[in-house]
């Protein structure tokens, strides 16, 4: 175990002995995604447009829309934009087999050129988008059941009043709590299945010239996985990255809150009294502690401060950018090379023998 943990530190060591090629393939992955966003939203843009020449819909809806993340009001048009927000998000996640292919290489102890990754390997991407939606209907599973198992109890358990009281009084009551326990346990079935089919990806990127069936991909990783002992070892070795990067997210999530106060805080002193009256008859905990907490401010002082927390806001991403961003593909691809691959290989090369 001692060993496993800091072999994976060692290996996440690399990408930072590789800062500069690291950070220098991570902006060309992350425009590369941009461009592959946009491709993959161009179907569902001349769908929309087309419908917009004959329902009278301005185009520059749709794009409002995927820019500020605005909804429309007519089904149709709704229905268009989360299809393309699904689109653009799958293309997104291609960005994970680009990161996997980049950290083989710090782990071949190699460096290659920048634009040998698999950028154009369509036929890899198409794969990846059917394995995708594959290991998302596996996912639905289990929150199907959680919903399924919530509603049989109200309906079984005569606890309709229970939910609305819960709901209207934010009440603790018998369904809050069996409420909290599944959905406890479904957290830690997600987590478990995320285990056990992200490894898939990696066998998949192996194997990206056969055309192994996609669900065999799914079994071999499962089979891979199969043990609890290595359950426990990648969980363990999970929460000792995660607490080691835990002090940067504690940062983000900082400064991002005391952003979202000030943003708000602002937009609250603007208003006449009699609207700060009334929003802070409808959330009173919250605005009182704004004015608790910036009674000493005016609008001026808020706008400064907004400015220079969103300033540090843009310095820190960069900086997450450059040194934490993409930290975790390299964990999952040194637990894969040193736990999963390696008992693949033996267990072939007993098969030869």
């Amino acid at each position: 175990m001692k060993i496993a943990v800091k072999t994976i530190y060692s290996d996440i060591s690399l990408l930072y002995k590789n800062l500069l090629h690291w950070t220098i393939s991570k902006v060309i992955i992350f425009i590369w995604w941009v461009v592959l966003g946009g491709l993959a939203i161009i179907p569902f843009a001349i769908l929309f447009f087309i419908y917009s020449l004959s329902a009278w819909i301005p185009f520059s809806d749709f794009i409002n829309s995927l820019l500020n993340s605005v909804y429309m009001t007519n089904l149709l048009w709704n229905f268009i934009y989360v299809l393309s927000l699904w689109a653009y998000t799958l293309s997104y996640f291609f960005t994970f087999i680009l990161f996997i292919k980049l950290s083989n290489w710090y782990l071949e102890w190699n460096k290659i050129e920048f634009i040998k990754n698999e950028y154009l390997n369509y036929k890899l991407y198409f794969r990846y988008l059917k394995l995708t939606l594959l290991n998302l209907v596996i996912f639905l599973v289990p929150v199907l059941v959680f919903i399924l198992i919530l509603s049989i109890s109200i309906i079984a358990l005569g606890w309709v009043e229970e939910v609305s009281l819960m709901v209207v009084s934010n009440r603790t009551n018998a369904f809050s709590v069996l409420s909290l326990i599944l959905f406890v346990i479904l957290l830690i079935k997600l987590y478990y299945l995320f285990y056990r089919f992200i490894f898939s990806y990696f066998l998949l990127l192996e194997e990206s010239e056969k055309a192994t069936w996609l669900v065999s991909l799914l079994k071999k990783s499962f089979h891979l996985t199969a043990w609890f002992k290595k359950f426990i070892v990648f969980t363990i070795s999970f929460l000792l990255v995660w607490l080691a990067y835990l002090p940067f997210s504690i940062v983000s999530t900082y400064i991002n809150w005391n952003y979202s106060d000030l943003e708000g805080y602002y937009w609250y002193l603007s208003l006449k009294e009699e609207d700060r009256a009334t929003l802070k008859g409808i959330n009173t905990y919250y605005y009182e502690w704004l004015e608790e907490k910036y009674a000493w401010k005016d609008l001026s002082n808020i706008e400064s401060m907004q400015t220079r927390y969103y300033i540090f806001s843009i310095l820190y991403k960069i900086f997450e950018f450059i040194f934490i961003f993409g930290v975790y593909t390299m964990f999952l691809n040194s637990f894969y090379k040193r736990n999963i691959f390696v008992e693949e290989k033996s267990s072939e090369q007993k098969i030869e023998l």
